[in-house]
């Protein structure tokens, strides 16, 4: 987890719960709780790594022995930071499913919650499921063209055994 993630997830969560307090209905606080989530769950992942040179890989090549190479502080102050932080914004998250159960009846919050879990599943099957069909294709593309390479090679090996009768006879 990064720290600065961890501070933007925690004030779009303060920040939603401060909007709900003046909301009428949940469509007026959806959009902004759609983002606070996704900027929870982006916190939940881990960070990209950015793109390493030549030079980079070799020593992380020769680095592999050790533990830390990911790029992660080992400073006690910021691992102690990320906790507290991680630790508030689940208070946060918690916080805002409180003040949506309130406000909008009870179980809204877990009923959001969990819509949401399936609608993430079943875009993830389709991201899937189309990364198994373009490999699909990628598939039927590379037979293609070894087939084609196929019959050229016999054309050729056809026209020069033509030719080397035609020569001889």
């Amino acid at each position: 987890m990064v720290l600065a993630e961890l501070s933007i997830a925690i004030s779009a969560v303060k920040g939603l719960g401060e909007l709900i307090d003046s909301a009428k209905s949940i469509a007026e606080v959806a959009g902004k709780l759609d983002e606070a989530l996704t900027l929870s769950d982006n916190v939940k992942k881990d960070a990209p790594t950015k793109a390493k040179g030549k030079t980079e890989r070799q020593i992380e090549q020769q680095l592999e022995k050790y533990d830390n190479t990911t790029g992660e502080s080992t400073d006690l102050g910021a691992i102690v930071q990320e906790y507290t932080d991680a630790a508030s914004l689940k208070y946060e998250l918690y916080r805002i499913g409180t003040k949506l159960d309130i406000k909008f009846g009870s179980g809204t919050w877990n009923k959001i919650l969990e819509i949401r879990k399936k609608r993430l599943a079943k875009q993830e099957k389709l991201e899937q499921d189309y990364q198994e069909k373009l490999k699909e294709l990628q598939q039927e593309r590379k037979k293609f063209w070894l087939e084609i390479l196929k019959v050229l090679g016999l054309l050729v090996t056809l026209t020069l055994f033509a030719l080397w009768l035609l020569q001889y006879y």
